[in-house]
């Protein structure tokens, strides 16, 4: 029996497990704008190549989609013509809408979002945008900000165009990009309160067991395997295929794992730096204090953060969410033994690895539309914000005639975070 574990490939169809919450979201939810954040390796493209997978082959679908990756674009001239070139690429999904040639020649992505979303609209249809590797928009915003405030103007639009972004978190940094822009942020807009993790666990045991496979390729793993495969990997699609094809035998049975099968090879290794380099300072030293203390809670992080709580609880969630971190009952560990070990290995090196340079203020902007668990996490944060927010009125009343302007865009700032905590709350 061949090995069926898929490591280096997205992936789509019967090889594709779980998320299916997410992606019935995302092809029927309420909102048309939507950017699902995620490390590196997580299944960020298998997710929308399944998503346009599943809306070309269900007949009764409105959609049109189209998958525009970003990937090596310098310039919104090249971002255009990538577009372009997507489409032209399928020209019988777009019969329906009549485009005119001229349409396909065209240079501006704006422009030809606006004309094709007008006509999917009149033709009762709608184009379902496929966003991959879309990292590069941060520079592009930061060269070309007219053109990217347009762009943004038309993927928020709405009617006749449904949108699904995928990013490292990475983009955060858009935040600081387009601070000083006179309309919204580009991520403004794009419900952002989904993050792309590991794997539910009957997704992860399906995957372990190729169970979406015929009878006859499936693979034979007893219930203590695949409890010890799943708690090694933390349910995380790459790390499940890694283990399991090193535990696969050609009689199609997996052998127990044990710690010889956990190393992190280099390739590993290059996916966990580029993901330790995409955490803030911050969070870089909540990673490390829980990887030097396995038994720490997040009371005692809090505390060590000064005692915000509420603040602490925002990032561990979100650092959850991406795999870095997860939960053993009241204590927090490292998201999964393979991330362990790579962080035991670099030691010191560690510190010599830049963190990613995202303000404060764009990472809480960033996390406070990721929408904790609870509705009693997000009250605790809309009063955090408050009770600062009081403060901070309270120095401009102090200082009336030479406040600080840090005190005026702390305020703003404030101002902004409350606004978004009350729409969070009224969506729950």
């Amino acid at each position: 029996m061949r090995n069926p574990y898929v490591t280096g490939a997205y992936v789509v169809g019967r090889q594709h497990y779980g998320r299916r919450a997410l992606i019935d979201r995302l092809l029927h939810g309420e909102g048309r704008a939507y950017w699902v954040v995620g490390s590196r390796r997580i299944g960020k493209t298998s997710l929308l190549r399944e998503l346009e997978r599943r809306a070309l082959e269900d007949a009764d679908s409105p959609f049109i989609p189209l998958v525009w990756d970003m990937q090596g674009c310098n310039s919104f001239a090249c971002l255009s013509r990538y577009l372009i070139d997507a489409v032209g690429d399928h020209p019988e999904r777009f019969e329906p809408l009549q485009l005119p040639v001229k349409m396909l020649g065209s240079e501006d992505a704006s422009a030809f979002l606006g004309q094709a979303r007008r006509r999917a609209l009149q033709a009762g249809r709608e184009l379902f945008l496929l966003c991959d590797e879309t990292e590069v928009l941060i520079d592009i915003a930061r060269g070309a900000p007219q053109a990217m405030q347009q762009l943004h103007k038309q993927l928020t639009a709405g009617a006749g165009l449904r949108v699904v972004m995928t990013s490292t978190r990475q983009i955060y940094r858009l935040h600081d990009v387009c601070r000083d822009w006179p309309t919204s942020s580009f991520l403004a807009g794009f419900d952002m309160s989904h993050t792309l993790g590991s794997l539910g666990q009957h997704a992860a045991v399906e995957l372990i067991q190729q169970a979406q496979e015929p009878p006859e390729h499936r693979v034979t793993a007893d219930p203590d395997t695949v409890a010890a495969i799943s708690e090694a990997t933390n349910n995380h699609p790459l790390l499940l295929q890694t283990l399991c094809s090193r535990l696969f035998r050609e009689d199609g049975v997996l052998a127990p794992p044990d710690e010889k099968h956990l190393y992190v090879d280099s390739i590993l290794a290059g996916f966990f730096e580029h993901d330790f380099r995409l955490l803030t300072e911050a969070d870089r030293q909540i990673l490390l204090a829980v990887h030097r203390n396995p038994d720490i809670t997040p009371e005692r992080l809090a505390a060590d953060a000064n005692g915000h709580s509420a603040e602490m609880e925002q990032r561990l969630y979100n650092l959850e969410g991406l795999g870095y971190l997860r939960r053993r009952a009241d204590r927090v560990a490292i998201g999964n033994r393979f991330l362990a070990n790579w962080l035991s290995m670099q030691g010191q090196a560690l510190d010599k690895l830049p963190p990613l340079q995202t303000s404060d203020t764009a990472m809480r902007k960033a996390l406070t539309r990721h929408q904790p668990r609870e509705r009693n996490a997000l009250l605790a944060l809309l009063n955090a914000r408050r009770g600062r927010l009081v403060e901070l009125e309270a120095m401009r009343a102090r200082d009336f005639l030479a406040v600080a302007p840090q005190v005026l865009d702390e305020i703003e700032q404030m101002e902004g975070e409350i606004r978004d905590l009350r729409s969070l709350l009224r969506q729950g």
